[in-house]
Formats: structure tokens, C-alpha cells, sequence
């Protein structure tokens, strides 16, 4: 693994690219700050996919990533192998000019990163800044309308500002006329120097600055103003260069995410919706009130997901025979595909290697780093890759393979994303979501003529059976939704004869207010138009 911070990223960026470009596939994971930012969004057994979007969307649009893991897989094309290039990214939002990003933490998410050793200080001080589209476009209108500096206190630090200033005028008041003043990286405390010159000059009119990129220093001298004239008429072009050169450093992570959309390799994760929905809305745009247009836009950037829990999910049943992967969190399935019985499973698997000068992940086991569970997600899915490909085929004939097999395996997996307690297992991102296979709602009312049902009171009531979620249907009735069917009997069978309350599936013609209302104004209206009929045959005849 290999760390990348702010401070590093400019250096690592070309090599981050070119294993981008080389490789077969990229895992990913992201840590962030939050997991809902009320109860009221909790996840339901009665949501569907663009229920669940609408619930996330509120929250995503308030937390923001602190960690990103990208391990990166590339087949040796002379061994049956493939080499994992892992980074472990700190990222924090950029802040200038109009751009000032807000975000949520919730206090268990921080202490859960604390558990696992997250190194906070990282995240603040050195994490890689990152636009989207919205905000990039923002930040370009406010350097072309020449205001970088209103609002001080948001874009730079006003003490600093205001103390270079005074040496600049002390300077300027005590030195000769050939006399040049250097600021120095330390001096700039921190202030692109781009940004700091621009500054000057609209501050001092009879200086000039020149940025030194070799020394990181910024030299200034007088100037008189004919002269200063000429200069700014010839450095237009550089000026231009200058703010392409700063805007593309507060673009940070997102340069990696557009190579990545535009490269549209495989990209993997692990129960992986709020991820994506999260890198949409850092890196691409706002979240799309759509849940549709969410799914068309992802799908036209990333045209082939995996999601290793769905696979993982799928299978369980195909798998029961060979006492591994019962359960489908990453660590559980990481530890049985690695293990020597599920190494075991088919000949030939293929091995996966760290590659070199990405070797810290060989020693150190650590879960809930971004890096470590993007490689672990790697890892399971060219494990299933290879078990899938060969399960029905004699040991004689089981060969090593390219990547390519895999993915014509994998197919029927690709772009079904997880989501769990809610009316569907998975959404799909190129087109409708499954019909629900859950059970019917079940619906409840009190035998007791508008006696105000007690909504825990029912679910404690409901949930020995199995899992359920029950939410009010009007004072007196309620509607719930169970997790499979033997739940839904069990309750009908329990609560037959129930003292206080009347269980039964729900019927949208017998128990829908609106639909019984309806069908009631329609008998009205039919019964009137029978009486007025018959007035007027008495009234002809």
C-alpha cells in the first residue's frame, strides 16, 4: 500500500495514472463521516430502490469522504497472477472563493474510525482536495471575476494576509528603487502563491511580483506604472496558465476520477451504494433529485460495477456445500477465500500478489482502511471470478484463464448493486429494478371501533417471528413488512384469534382508503346517474 496526502499527491499523480491505464480493474472503498444524519431516513423493509436513493441522497449530500482505497489489478501476462497496487487516500473538501463546503459528522462514525486507528490530523491537514463539476465551474466564474479575495475570512487566513501586507508597505516605504523583496515559502504561511501575488498586486499599484517555482518564493520589486502596464499586457498568457495551474491543484482527487470515468475500466466495491453515490456527488455533480437520471449517469461513466456483497449474496446457497463463505461481510469473505480450504476449492486459481513497493499490506492486516478493504474486495471478486468459471468442470480441464472469462462469468452480476432491508436484494443500474420478492404487506387494524393502535407495541409484538418494520396506516390500522414469507405466515398464524388486534395480508381494494373512497364515490355517482335516468323515463312517459 501506498499512502497518498496532499502534500504528496502532485509527485504520485503521473504513476497513480499510468497503473490506471494499465490495468485489468480497480477496486474501491471510501470511509466517511457519517451513516444518516436522522431516524427518520433509517432503512425500511418497505423501501424500494428509488426509495432507498431518495433516504441516501439526504444524507450523502451532508457527510463527506475522509478516506478513499483504490487497489489496483493488472494480470501478468506470462504467469497466472495478478499484482495489487493499493493506495490509501486522505481527502478533505476544498475551501475558496464561493466554494466553502459544509459537512456532517455523526459522533458513533468517528468513534467507529478511532477503533480503527483513522488518523484524523491526516484527514485535515493533509487531505487532497477535490471538486465536482458544479463547484469547479463555481470557482472558475469567481477567478475570472477577479473577487478571489472577498470574503477573507473563508478563502485565507486574514492575519496572515494583513501581516505580509505590512512588510510589503514597510518595504516599500524604507528600500532604494533597485532594492528586491523575497517572500519565502514560510512567509507565505500556507497561501498559493498564485493566489498571494495576484493579491499584491491589486494591493500595492507600484510593485511588481514574479513567482519563483524553483526557489517557492515570490520576489517583488517596484515599478513605475507605464512599465507595470506593459508587463500585465504580456503576461496574459502566463496569468491564464497560472489559474489552469491552481484550479487544477484544488481539483486534487477528481483529476483520478475523471481518468477513471474516462478510461471506464471494471470498477468493484463491497455493498457499495452510498460509495457511489457518494463519488458521484464529490467528484461528478449534485446528486440528482432522479433516481433514474442517478442510474443513467453512472452507468454511462462506470459501464461495468461490481458489487461483491450481491455476488456474494447470490451464491451463498451454491456455496453451503463447501462449509465456506456463509456469511458475506468483506472480512468474513476475505478470510475464507484466502484461506488454504478456499484456495482449494478449484485448481488453478490464479495468485494475488502486492505488488512491489506495495507490500505493507502482506504484514499488516487492516480492516476499515480504505485501501486494505478496496484490495480485500479485489481479492474476493477474482476469487468468485475463477470458482464460478470452473465449479462444473472436471478437474482434468480446469486451465488458467485471462480476465476477460471472468467477466463473461460474472455477467449476469454486472451493475446489481446491494441493498439491504428494503422490498428488492439489489437495484440495477442499466435499467428497471427487480419486482419485489418479498412477501405481501400484512395489514393490521384494532378490534376495538378507532382505538389508536401502539406502533413499538406491535413491533415487539411482531419481531420474535423474523424481521419486520411496521409504520401507522391511520390511527386505528398499520401496515407491516416482513423479511420472507415464514415470517408473514407465523404472524397470521400467531395473531389469529388475537384479542386487541385483526392481522391480515393487505388488499389494496378492501384496505386502501383512497382506492375504497373511490370505488365508493363511483357506486354514488353510478346510483345517481340510475336515479336521474329513471326520473327521466317517468318524466317521457
Amino acid at each position: 500500500m501506498v499512502e497518498v496526502v496532499r502534500s504528496s499527491f502532485k509527485e504520485q499523480y503521473p504513476l497513480i495514472a499510468e497503473n490506471i491505464r494499465k490495468c485489468d480493474f480497480i477496486a474501491l472503498d471510501t470511509e466517511f463521516t457519517g451513516l444518516k444524519i436522522n431516524e427518520q431516513i433509517k432503512s425500511s423493509l418497505f423501501d424500494d430502490g428509488a426509495e432507498r436513493y431518495k433516504k441516501l441522497r439526504k444524507t450523502i449530500t451532508q457527510i463527506t469522504i475522509c478516506q478513499l482505497g483504490l487497489s489496483i489489478f493488472t494480470k501478468d501476462q506470462k504467469e497466472n497472477r495478478y499484482g495489487a497496487k493499493t493506495y490509501n487516500f486522505y481527502l478533505y473538501p476544498q475551501s475558496f472563493g464561493p466554494v466553502d463546503e459544509r459537512f456532517f459528522c455523526q459522533a458513533s462514525s468517528l468513534q467507529f474510525l478511532c477503533k480503527y486507528d483513522f488518523d484524523f490530523n491526516k484527514f485535515i491537514y493533509e487531505g487532497i482536495p477535490h471538486l465536482n463539476d458544479h463547484q469547479e465551474q463555481m470557482i472558475r466564474d469567481h477567478i475570472a471575476s477577479k473577487a478571489m479575495f472577498t470574503g477573507l475570512e473563508r478563502d485565507l487566513d486574514e492575519n496572515a494576509i494583513q501581516k505580509i501586507c505590512s512588510k510589503v508597505a514597510d518595504w516599500l516605504v524604507n528600500t532604494d528603487e533597485d532594492n528586491k523583496m523575497v517572500l519565502t515559502k514560510n512567509e507565505m504561511e500556507r497561501i498559493p502563491m498564485y493566489v498571494l501575488s495576484t493579491e499584491l498586486r491589486g494591493r500595492f499599484p507600484g510593485i511588481w511580483t514574479i513567482i519563483n517555482k524553483e526557489q517557492k518564493c515570490i520576489e517583488i520589486e517596484k515599478i513605475a506604472a507605464d512599465k507595470r502596464q506593459e508587463l500585465e499586457i504580456s503576461e496574459k498568457s502566463d496569468q491564464r496558465q497560472q489559474e489552469e495551474a491552481l484550479l487544477e491543484k484544488m481539483l486534487g482527487f477528481t483529476r483520478i476520477f475523471r481518468l477513471m470515468k474516462q478510461l471506464k475500466k471494471p470498477l468493484l466495491a463491497h455493498n457499495c451504494m452510498m460509495d457511489l453515490m457518494l463519488i458521484y456527488d464529490k467528484f461528478y455533480k449534485p446528486l440528482p433529485v432522479s433516481y433514474t437520471e442517478f442510474k443513467t449517469n453512472l452507468h454511462m461513466m462506470f459501464p461495468k460495477v461490481f458489487d461483491t456483497k450481491h455476488i456474494a449474496s447470490s451464491v451463498r446457497r451454491e456455496m453451503e456445500e463447501t462449509g465456506l463463505v456463509q456469511y458475506t461481510n468483506l472480512g468474513d469473505l476475505y478470510k475464507d477465500l484466502e484461506s488454504e480450504k478456499g484456495q482449494e476449492l478449484v485448481l488453478h486459481p490464479p495468485a494475488i500478489v502486492h505488488a512491489e513497493g506495495f507490500e505493507r499490506y502482506i504484514s499488516d492486516v487492516l480492516p476499515h482502511e480504505a485501501g486494505f478493504d478496496a484490495y480485500m474486495c479485489g481479492f474476493v471478486f477474482l476469487r468468485y471470478g475463477h470458482i464460478l468459471t470452473f465449479k462444473n468442470t472436471k478437474s482434468s480441464e480446469v486451465i488458467p484463464c485471462m480476465f476477460r472469462r471472468y467477466l463473461q462469468t460474472l455477467e449476469n452480476y454486472t451493475n446489481r448493486i446491494n441493498i439491504i432491508r428494503a422490498t428488492v436484494n439489489h437495484i440495477n443500474l442499466e435499467g428497471p429494478d427487480q419486482e419485489s420478492r418479498r412477501p405481501e404487506l400484512l395489514y393490521v387494524r384494532s378490534r376495538m371501533f378507532k382505538q389508536k393502535l401502539n406502533i413499538d407495541q406491535l413491533a415487539k409484538w411482531f419481531s420474535p417471528y423474523g424481521s419486520v418494520d411496521v409504520k401507522a396506516y391511520g390511527q386505528s390500522r398499520a401496515l407491516v413488512a416482513t423479511s420472507n414469507y415464514s415470517c408473514a405466515r407465523d404472524i397470521l398464524r400467531a395473531f389469529k384469534k388475537h384479542n386487541t388486534i385483526y392481522v391480515t395480508k393487505y388488499s389494496v381494494w378492501k384496505h386502501s382508503p383512497v382506492v375504497r373512497g373511490l370505488l365508493w364515490s363511483g357506486v354514488l355517482l353510478t346510483g345517481s346517474v340510475c336515479v336521474l335516468a329513471l326520473l327521466s323515463g317517468d318524466k317521457n312517459s
